[in-house]
């Protein structure tokens, strides 16, 4: 292991083709029409044409619900707790019954008829009956979110707004109402608030604030935070729960965001409203959501020096100087043990780590804060990763996989969730990213954190900041690691965002079928490749333009044969596990 991983951490987890070419051709450092700009000519076609991956089930052909739970194997989480003085014990109690309340205001933002649906799903006490309903739990609402959102409790399809908006509401009307209403443009593109018709005026929609609609949870939630700052011995714990508590009355989350960036407690928390991948119509509307954790110092400082080098990474990037960014350069790091999640960090697909807040004020300002849940990644390394590269990966190269390498990879995406355009110019006007690209920003966004945080560790052996033994192992884990990503699906962010990745790197002949047919590495080719799509996610993404990204995501984030050929081979594997929280009280399931 590198001396970045300390033992402590491991006893715990398109655009044109001429366009493409000429980027290639750059990094690679030949002419665009020179054949070493790809390794195979075969591979400088486009990718075969997409198939739909897991179409829904036709009449005659009934989904077996009891596979597809079995594909979510159940997983104990555990933190060592033994040294935290009663206080923080005490504390710990109340965050988790804190973050237990940000449950029904998730399933009401995932979709606003699953508390009545859940209750008609209860009511079956059959077998089929009770597996519906876990199904359900896992799924957090009646579609399949592992397969296009396939519904398999309802007949409806799914709406893109979520909970958010009025299920019929289209994009073109929502901004149509906006450009009509430019007084109300704010509150309704606010993340922090639901879009309703109006009730006196039904071609009208108003925005209610989340203190509003869900406050008869967010209430308690706020007592229960106050509650445990109460109780902490630690100054910073305590000023972010009051400012936290004041936010859910108030949806003003800036203050608190800088107070939870500021947070160094061995007892941590991330609670409220973070993340828009929910809101597939506009990618505006922020999800609920708890991270109750606990933290170990010793881990978090063998990393803390990588924050030091964002500025480095960021000038190092092969993308234009005009859409490199200046953040803030706190950026802190921590290595963290998952004690209890809940809302939008429960459902389906378990977050391995994250980077918050979203907000670009604070990061401009402080940076990000990036959290690593340790025990989380070792059991899906253990459980997923591993038996998958056994199945799809060369015999010759399986040897190089690597538990360090998938942790540094794991960092290094949530480092550069920090780097890159963060800005863009719509109409005159400077605007996030994020809201240009709109529904389209995640995936592109989670494909870009990937690949160059895989960029990233390859400078940080280049400066000699990691150990060259870890070249090749870092390329074959990271490309193996996407094959467990896209199962996820591509109507996931991260599915989608895998999905992207594979097929750029197959057309570019960074990795290919060996004589039995699994997938062999070409390290070098998948190196040089490596710079080619970090350019073009970041151009596409400082462009602004969605309809370039939607291109592009067309041609790339789709399941094509080869995925699907890969996928067909990972039957008896999990897709993912179902966290079961010890310290919560919890016995099995949520």
């Amino acid at each position: 292991m590198s001396t970045v991983l300390s033992r402590s951490i491991w006893t715990r987890e398109g655009r044109a083709r001429t366009t493409l070419a000429i980027a290639a051709a750059a990094l690679l450092g030949c002419q665009p029409d020179d054949p070493a700009a790809s390794p195979r000519a075969t591979l400088r076609a486009a990718p075969p044409a997409p198939t739909e991956s897991a179409a829904p089930a036709q009449a005659d052909e009934p989904v077996d619900l009891a596979a597809r739970l079995a594909e979510f194997v159940p997983a104990e989480l555990t933190a060592d707790i033994a040294d935290l003085p009663p206080s923080e014990r005490a504390a710990l109690d109340e965050l988790i019954a804190a973050a237990k309340l940000l449950d029904p205001v998730f399933d009401r933002q995932a979709y606003a008829g699953n508390p009545a649906l859940a209750q008609r799903l209860a009511a079956d006490k059959s077998p089929e009956g009770r597996t519906k309903r876990a199904y359900f739990e896992i799924m957090r609402g009646p579609w399949d979110r592992q397969r296009h959102f396939e519904p398999f409790a309802i007949d409806a399809p799914h709406p893109k707004g979520a909970g958010f908006y009025p299920e019929d509401l289209t994009a073109e009307v929502f901004e149509a109402e906006v450009a009509g209403h430019p007084e109300d443009a704010a509150a309704l593109r606010s993340l922090f608030t639901v879009v309703e018709r109006d009730p006196k005026d039904r071609a009208r929609l108003i925005a209610r604030p989340y203190s509003d609609v869900y406050g008869e949870w967010l209430e308690p939630a706020a007592a229960r935070l106050e509650a445990a700052a109460a109780l902490t011995k630690s100054a910073s714990l305590r000023k972010f729960l009051k400012a936290r508590a004041a936010a859910f009355r108030s949806d003003d989350y800036y203050a608190s965001d800088k107070a939870w960036m500021d947070l160094d407690s061995r007892v941590e928390i991330t609670i409220g409203p973070y993340e828009t991948y929910e809101d597939e119509l506009l990618g505006l509307k922020a999800s609920f959501e708890a991270f109750v954790t606990v933290s170990d110092p010793e881990a978090s400082r063998a990393l803390s020096r990588f924050k030091a080098l964002l500025p480095d990474m960021e000038r190092h990037l092969p993308i234009p100087d005009a859409i490199k960014t200046v953040r803030g350069a706190e950026s802190p790091i921590r290595v963290v043990d998952l004690v209890y999640t809940s809302g939008d960090a429960r459902k389906s697909v378990q977050t391995i780590a994250f980077n918050l807040p979203n907000d670009e004020r604070v990061r401009k300002e402080k940076g990000a804060k990036k959290v690593l849940l340790r025990n989380l990644i070792e059991t899906k390394f253990e459980k997923i990763m591993r038996p998958i590269a056994a199945q799809i990966l060369s015999e010759e190269q399986l040897p190089l996989l690597s538990a360090e390498a998938f942790f540094d990879e794991v960092l290094f995406h949530e480092l550069s969730h920090s780097l890159g355009p963060a800005f863009t110019t719509r109409d005159g006007e400077q605007v996030e990213v994020r809201v240009a690209l709109g529904a389209s920003y995640s995936p592109v966004e989670e494909a870009k954190a990937d690949v160059m945080g895989a960029y990233n560790i390859l400078y940080m052996i280049d400066r000699g900041e990691l150990p060259e033994e870890l070249r090749e192992p870092l390329l074959v884990s990271y490309f193996a690691g996407l094959f467990r990503s896209v199962r996820f699906g591509v109507a996931e962010a991260h599915g989608k965002g895998a999905a992207l990745q594979i097929n750029f790197f197959l057309e570019y002949g960074a990795a290919g079928l060996d004589e039995v047919g699994k997938l062999r590495v070409s390290p070098l080719v998948l190196q040089r490749t490596l710079g080619v799509l970090v350019r073009e996610l970041c151009v596409l993404q400082a462009s602004g333009d969605k309809a370039a990204v939607d291109r592009f995501l067309e041609r790339y984030g789709v399941m094509t044969p080869p995925i699907e050929d890969a996928l067909a081979k990972l039957d008896g594997i999990p897709v993912d596990i179902r966290p079961i929280y010890p310290l919560a009280g919890e016995a099995g399931g949520r």
